[in-house]
């Protein structure tokens, strides 16, 4: 053999060994990012709870339907409590947010609470107290969702109407009212606020959240806070009368409903004349704004409220969170009754002249969805933790009670005429809608 056949060898063994280098390197990296992604879903995708500390007891049937299924999610989340007082055990879940979710549903709904379901508040409320932090938020820092989880934490600390829980509260109150990003000329986020801290990360659904949470703490309507909110909202919504200040790229569409922040929807956008994004309103966030509009006392007449209501009357459905999906559909739902019962219609007629008792609707579609161990899941989208049967569950508990309120408040909504029940409670005619 040549010394030159011997020299083309060993160069093709050195170029097989770098080659076979090059793709053990590239298994690795896809071993990693696979592990990667396994723990991301695994931290971030999914919440986490024990076995049941004890079986689920049968509700004895009172003859109130909607009762009877709060009871039923009320006993399921009783035997979920984890032995630290929180309603989810993983290191890196929101606890605080989750615990209190059930406080506010279960206190929230009204119904009789057995010694059991005492004890159970009391845990929760011990729980969400040791989260408390130095600058008044209630909270776990590192997540990042600080006005989310104190927010919650408010409303229902609030549920309970506990003397000693005051200063708490009022702490509270100044670290949200500290969070809302200042006004600036030609800034669309001015007036908003999101998840945490960051004053540059701001969307409509949050700002519901944080004006209820508020108003729960005694700010006033016409407040610097809400009047700056107010305006947030205004360059959320496709209404050209009303939004000044469309994101660059986009322009406003009219159909009178929302978008989550300036920029960006959760819907597909549509690409308007001048080939601008025109952002998708969607159900979630049209009727967070809505909440937040009547929580804050707009009034009804006011052009956004208008054209919001229209957006409601042109796209009532109980079959998807509306122009996304599956998506969040039980916040959906939540959200929804929040809006609807402060707006006070007890009907809503839609375009082919069809008078949708919305409460009655909601909770009848509601029950039909419950499991036969009490609870609620979303089994047809995991988007935002909504395959969490903890956390929806607490959702339609509240969804369920506020339903029932406003039933035993409305007996002879079913009578009313379209005209009167198309109106706010209190008003005798639906308010005229923006003309097309």
């Amino acid at each position: 053999m040549s010394i030159e056949s011997d020299d083309v060898n060993v160069h093709k063994a050195k170029y097989g060994m770098v080659l076979w280098k090059k793709i053990l390197a590239g298994l690795g990296l896809l071993v990693l990012l696979l592990i990667a992604a396994g723990v991301y879903v695994w931290a971030f995708e999914q919440t986490h709870h024990r076995a049941p500390s004890a079986a689920i007891r049968e509700v004895k049937p009172s003859g109130d339907k909607i009762l009877d299924g709060i009871n039923r999610g009320v006993e399921f989340l009783r035997v979920y409590q984890e032995d630290d007082g929180a309603f989810s055990r993983g290191l890196l879940d929101p606890k605080p947010a989750f615990t209190a979710l059930v406080v506010d549903s279960v206190v929230r709904s009204k119904v009789e609470l057995t010694p059991e379901n005492l004890k159970m508040l009391d845990r929760a409320v011990e729980h969400i107290l040791s989260k408390r932090q130095p600058d008044g938020s209630i909270c776990t820092p590192a997540f990042q969702l600080n006005q989310y989880t104190t927010s919650i934490c408010v409303m229902a600390l609030k549920s309970l109407n506990r003397p000693e829980h005051k200063d708490v509260i009022e702490a509270a109150k100044q670290y949200l009212l500290s969070l809302q990003t200042p006004l600036e000329d030609g800034n669309p986020n001015s007036g908003g606020v999101g998840y945490g801290d960051d004053k540059g990360r701001v969307d409509g659904v949050n700002g519901s959240t944080w004006a209820e949470a508020l108003k729960e703490t005694g700010v006033e309507p016409g407040s610097e806070a809400f009047k700056n909110l107010e305006l947030f909202y205004s360059r959320l919504q496709n209404n050209k009368e009303t939004n000044e200040l469309p994101a660059p790229g986009t322009e406003v569409g009219d159909d009178g409903g929302f978008f989550y922040r300036p920029g960006e929807s959760k819907g597909d956008p549509e690409i308007g004349r001048d080939g601008k994004k025109i952002l998708k309103s969607y159900g979630l966030m049209s009727y967070a704004a809505l909440k937040a509009f009547i929580l804050m006392e707009v009034s009804k007449d006011d052009p956004k409220v208008q054209s919001a209501w229209k957006w409601v009357r042109n796209n009532y459905t109980l079959d998807e969170n509306r122009n996304i999906g599956a998506d969040g559909l039980y916040y959906y739902y939540l959200t929804m009754a929040k809006a609807l019962s402060a707006y006070g219609a007890p009907f809503v007629e839609t375009p082919d002249g069809s008078k949708h008792n919305w409460a009655r609707e909601l909770s009848d579609r509601l029950l039909s969805l419950q499991r036969m161990d009490g609870s609620w899941v979303n089994h047809a989208s995991s988007k935002w933790l909504e395959s969490d049967s903890v956390m929806v569950t607490a959702f339609a508990i509240r969804t369920l009670a506020i339903c029932r309120e406003f039933l035993e408040a409305h007996p002879d909504a079913a009578t009313l005429d379209v005209e009167k029940a198309s109106a706010p409670a209190g008003e005798g005619k639906t308010p005229a809608a923006p003309s097309e």
